[in-house]
């Protein structure tokens, strides 16, 4: 009887210290770079807010996430920014390997970026005398 509460025990303590091990587990690549790891990307998921950063490889880590579905944003300075729809199955972690490209960007569009710049700027500046 001794023996069969210890095992009883056990196995209730066990089962009281599994985890829920639903997460998204991911890897951001650079492009231009043959793939290379891009480090310190930016991934969040939109639906809870949660943010995070890649490291020095890409990888990236979302855990204790509830089943479903859910919206995650990539990006990184000066490259284009991607949002994946990402199904998270129940005691699953879901992978994610991303390539993120440089965002193009015309001169002309540069220009009128400058432009406009410089106009709030000048609209800025007004002086009053009195």
């Amino acid at each position: 009887m001794k023996h069969l509460f210890l095992i009883i025990a056990f196995l209730t303590s066990v089962m009281s210290f599994a985890q829920d091990d639903t997460s998204i587990n991911g890897n951001v690549l650079d492009l231009e770079s043959n793939n290379a790891p891009l480090e310190m990307a930016r991934i969040s998921i939109n639906e809870t807010g949660v943010k995070t950063i890649s490291d020095e490889y890409g990888n990236f880590k979302f855990e204790r996430l509830s089943p479903g579905t859910y919206t995650v944003s990539l990006s990184f300075v000066g490259y284009e920014t991607k949002t994946l729809e990402v199904k998270v199955a129940a005691n699953r972690t879901t992978q994610i390997k991303e390539s993120l490209g440089a965002n193009t960007l015309s001169l002309e569009d540069l220009m009128l970026t400058l432009a406009s710049a410089d106009n709030n700027e000048t609209s800025n500046i007004t002086t009053t005398s009195n």
